[in-house]
């Protein structure tokens, strides 16, 4: 342990000086902000938190969310979708540029995809089981033909960004796992971007972090005073983001802080403030449903019944609201089904009623929690103090967020309980079915709950092909009744993103309610000339 804290107050240190030369009279209209762990800023291998904040600034997506949960045009300006429902076509706006100059294409966008689907990573979730192919038609279309009808493609394709196919190829690694396309760019992109996003990457320090500026010629343009550089931080340790945000050398702390840092900060400066985004986001805990005791949805329902979900949202993770469904209430489809509390003896019957009444004293459950969220671990420890009242034990166990990564890759090697902060990627529930129940997508940090159900597997499936809107809805709520019944996991709180930011000099105004957003960083205003005000 004591090795691991020096490790962790050499890496901190690094942190506080790699950047000295923006000490804050000096560092212009500069956003800097901290995350938990390096981002992977390559669009076909991210999709936690920190990659999604930074793919956005980056990359531009084939549509773009709206603040409705709708979507707008982007770099398709226009769409037709074919009678049966299988067949789109893209209509790509002219005059895009990437930042290596080259022209954004239809083969650029067909590439995107093929590449995608090919490395598996990432958002491909939200695509390889339904787009069947890519076929640009001319320079400015292109067509995807999907393998049945796709109700949520278009509220999918937020999340698909396109990469600069030239300048890629130029760039393979030899050797990889792509056969003619090597590595596919994987190792150009942990340096470089491929993208034509509002900002480029430009200053890349490993494990510390990563920098970029404006992208003077970005199609879509800038309103008056965005930030002309950035700088994402890889580490929110709380003294340290407290230090730096004091020093003014951070303009915006993560949205993982605890409730304590979070009032330390706003105590001891009074020129900060507290942005909130309302995002859908928020707790859940992630369940095992092969391990055992938690294999049993029984064993699952007690511990359900173990949380005191009004000190959890009122003192623990304050404006916080109970989750009554296994997806937040601002999604599409949304219904109440749950309705758990803290009780005692509803959990001690649940526990009766299992397979393990009469050995559940030689079953302890397993309960991880992420090292880079202090929070987390009020949460644990509230649910083990319930558990020994009944006669369960529950062992806490805390592991840096890059190891609880790396574990979810197995079966065996996920945690038999988990609790897990996740923000949807798109406004329609599919996604949020597809990444965290869906048997094909297990071993993820988002699915470490192995389902493995074939028959929600195929309500998921069948769901997602209605392409009417009232239809997949009914289908979705019969979805969430079923999980609800077998507790495939146990929802905890919605819980608004907050962010403590620099109020004299910033003006932070999220838009969207999706992950990443609340850093979309033409939204964000910095005034340098308030700053020592």
């Amino acid at each position: 342990m004591r090795k691991a804290c020096w490790c962790l107050f050499a890496v901190l240190l690094l942190m506080c000086t790699a950047f000295g030369a923006f000490a804050a009279e000096d560092a212009g209209r500069i956003f800097r902000t901290t995350n938990t762990l390096m981002p992977k800023w390559d669009p076909a291998v991210g999709s936690d938190y920190a990659s999604g904040a930074s793919i956005i600034n980056l990359y531009d997506p084939l549509l773009f969310p709206t603040g409705d949960g709708g979507v707008k045009p982007w770099v398709a300006e226009s769409w037709t979708i074919s009678e049966d429902g299988l067949t789109w076509d893209f209509k790509i706006r002219d005059g895009i540029k990437f930042h290596s100059g080259n022209p954004l294409t239809a083969d650029d966008v067909a590439y995107s995809m093929k590449r995608l689907l090919s490395i598996g990573e990432g958002y491909a979730y939200l695509f390889y089981a339904y787009v069947d192919s890519v076929e640009v038609l001319d320079e400015r279309t292109v067509r995807f033909r999907c393998k049945t009808s796709y109700g949520p493609l278009l509220n999918s394709l937020v999340r698909f960004f396109i990469v600069d196919k030239k300048l890629l190829e130029a760039n393979y690694a030899k050797e990889g796992d792509y056969g003619e396309f090597g590595d596919y760019g994987k190792a150009f992109l942990l340096e470089r971007d491929a993208g034509s996003g509002p900002y480029n990457v430009d200053d890349v320090k490993t494990n510390i972090s990563v920098g970029g500026s404006i992208f003077r010629d970005y199609w879509a343009g800038f309103g008056e005073n965005v930030p002309e550089k950035f700088i994402f931080y890889a580490s929110n340790e709380a003294v340290t983001v407290k230090t730096m945000m004091s020093r003014r050398e951070l303009e915006a702390s993560d949205h993982y802080q605890t409730t304590e840092n979070i009032r330390a900060m706003l105590d001891s400066d009074p020129t900060l403030a507290t942005a909130h985004n309302y995002t859908g986001g928020g707790v859940n805990l992630w369940m095992n449903n092969q391990k055992a005791p938690a294999d049993d949805p029984k064993i699952r329902e007690a511990i359900g019944y173990l949380v005191d979900y009004a000190t959890l949202c009122s003192l623990i993770l304050p404006d916080s609201k109970q989750k009554k469904s296994i997806i937040p209430s601002n999604s599409f489809g949304y219904e109440e089904t749950f309705a758990l509390s803290l009780d005692m003896e509803k959990a001690k019957a649940a526990i009766a009623a299992s397979k393990y009444a009469d050995s559940i004293a030689r079953h302890p459950v397993e309960l991880v929690w992420n090292s880079e969220s202090a929070d987390r671990e009020k949460i644990a420890l509230m649910i083990q103090a319930a558990a020994s009242q009944i006669g369960l034990t529950v062992n806490i166990i805390e592991l840096p967020w890059s190891t609880i990564v790396a574990n979810s890759a197995k079966v065996d090697s996920s945690p038999m309980m988990s609790i897990i902060s996740i923000t949807p990627v798109t406004s329609d529930s599919a996604a949020q079915f597809v990444s965290q129940l869906r048997s094909k997508t297990a071993g993820t940090w988002e699915n470490m709950n192995w389902v493995n159900d074939k028959t929600l597997d195929a309500m998921i499936d069948s769901a997602i092909t209605i392409v009417d809107p009232e239809k997949r809805a009914e289908a979705y709520k019969a979805i969430q009744e079923y999980c609800a019944e077998r507790f495939t996991f146990i929802p905890l709180t919605e819980t608004p993103e907050r962010i403590v930011y620099q109020a004299s000099y910033v003006e932070m105004n999220p838009q969207i309610g999706l992950q990443g957003y609340s850093f979309y960083l033409r939204d964000i205003k910095v005034f340098p000339e308030k700053r020592g005000k």
